[in-house]
C-alpha cells in the first residue's frame, strides 16, 4: 500500500488508528497497526468491507482476527511480488534510457560532425582538402555505426531482461496463488477462478457446482501419528482430487483439512457423481503409515454440494456448501449432502 497523504491527514489517520487499538486491548505493533490505518484512510476496500461486517455482527475483534484480516487483505503475496517486481522494472526502465541518452549524444554528435563536413566540401580547393574531408567522413560514419551497434546490443540485452522479468512474473503470480503444501490453488487463487467461472456462466447462461471435502477426524490423525503424517495425507487427498477431476475442474485447499471443488458447467447431479467417485475410492483405499507399515484405519471425508445461482455473491454459494457439509458432518461424517436436502 502506498502512503502519500500529506502529514495532516496522515497524522488524523495515526491518531484514529490509535484509537482502535487501544479500544480493542490490542499491542501496537506494525501489524495492528497497519490494519486500522488502512481501514481508517479507506485505502483498504475489501479489508474495510470485512472489519464493517464484524462491527454490524457485534464480532470481537481480538489479536487473532486482526491477525487474520492482515495476513488475507494486506500481506497477500500480491502486493511483496509487485512491488519487488516493479522495482527490477524501475532499474531496468533506467537502464535502457541512459544508454539510449548516451547513444542518442552520440549519434547526435556524429551526426553534426558530418553536416559539417558535408559543409567544407564545398570550400575544398584541392585534392588535399578532398582527401582530409573523405578520412575525416570514414572516421565519423564509423564511430557512428559503433554508436548505433552499442545501442542495438544495449536493447538486445534489454529485450532478454524484459522477456526474463515477464516469466519471473508469471511464475510469481503462480506461485502466490498456490498452496505450498498440496500445490493445489490457494484461497486467493480460487477467488480468482471463481469470479472468472461467475462472468462464464452469465455468458453461457450454465451454472456451475462446488463441492467442500473435508477431512473426517482429522485431528485424530494428527494427534495419533503426528503432523508430518498429517501433512502426507493432506498431500494424498489432493492428488487423489486432482485424479478424479476433468481437465476444466479445479481443486484447491480452502484451509486446514478443508478442500474446494470447483466444477464448470456442471449440475447438482453431476457434482453429487463427481462426489460419489471421491468416496468410492477412499473407502477402497488402504492408508499405512510409510516407515513401519502400521495401519492408520479408515480415512473418509464429508462432502457438501451447492450449485451456482446467477449474480449471487461468492460467499452465498460457498456458504450453502458449507452448511451442507456441516449437515453430513452432523449426521455421521462420511456423507454426501446437496444443498437440496438443507
Amino acid at each position: 500500500m502506498n502512503y502519500t497523504e500529506e502529514r495532516s491527514k496522515a497524522g488524523e489517520y495515526l491518531r484514529l488508528a490509535l484509537n482502535y487499538i487501544a479500544k480493542y486491548n490490542l499491542p501496537a505493533n506494525p501489524v495492528n497497526y497497519t490494519v486500522w490505518y488502512e481501514y481508517v484512510s479507506g485505502k483498504n476496500m475489501k479489508l474495510k468491507k470485512a472489519i464493517d461486517h464484524s462491527f454490524e455482527n457485534a464480532k470481537p475483534l481480538n489479536l487473532g482476527k486482526v491477525e487474520g484480516l492482515y495476513q488475507k487483505y494486506v500481506a497477500d503475496g500480491d502486493r511483496i511480488i509487485i512491488s519487488k517486481l516493479l522495482t527490477k522494472i524501475s532499474l531496468m526502465l533506467k537502464d535502457i534510457t541512459d544508454h539510449v541518452s548516451k547513444a542518442d549524444g552520440d549519434l547526435t554528435g556524429h551526426g553534426k560532425n558530418l553536416g559539417d563536413l558535408a559543409e567544407q566540401i564545398s570550400e575544398a580547393h584541392d585534392y588535399n582538402d578532398m582527401r582530409n574531408i573523405v578520412d575525416q567522413m570514414i572516421i565519423e560514419t564509423k564511430a557512428l555505426v559503433k554508436s548505433g551497434r552499442r545501442l542495438q546490443t544495449r536493447m538486445k540485452i534489454s529485450s532478454d531482461d524484459l522477456k526474463q522479468l515477464h516469466q519471473e512474473l508469471e511464475k510469481s503470480q503462480q506461485e502466490a496463488q498456490t498452496d505450498s503444501l498440496t500445490l493445489l490453488i490457494n484461497r486467493r487463487g480460487l477467488e480468482k477462478k471463481l469470479e472468472l467461472e461467475r462472468i462464464r456462466a452469465r455468458q453461457n447462461d450454465s451454472p456451475f457446482s462446488i463441492i467442500m471435502v473435508d477431512i473426517d477426524h482429522f485431528k485424530r490423525v494428527n494427534d495419533t501419528f503426528g503432523h508430518l503424517v498429517g501433512d502426507s495425507l493432506l498431500k494424498s487427498i489432493a492428488y487423489m482430487l486432482k485424479e478424479h477431476l476433468r481437465r476444466n475442474d479445479i481443486a484447491a485447499r480452502y484451509g486446514g483439512e478443508e478442500f474446494l471443488i470447483l466444477l464448470p458447467e456442471t449440475g447438482i447431479e453431476g457434482a453429487k457423481a463427481v462426489a460419489q467417485k471421491i468416496r468410492k475410492t477412499l473407502s477402497t483405499k488402504e492408508w499405512k503409515l510409510k516407515e513401519s507399515g502400521k495401519s492408520m484405519g479408515k480415512i473418509t471425508v464429508s462432502m457438501g454440494i451447492a450449485i451456482y445461482k446467477f449474480n449471487e455473491p461468492e460467499e452465498s454459494l460457498i456458504k450453502r456448501a458449507d452448511d451442507a457439509l456441516y449437515l453430513a458432518k452432523n449426521k455421521g461424517r462420511d456423507q454426501i449432502i446437496t444443498q437440496e436436502e438443507l
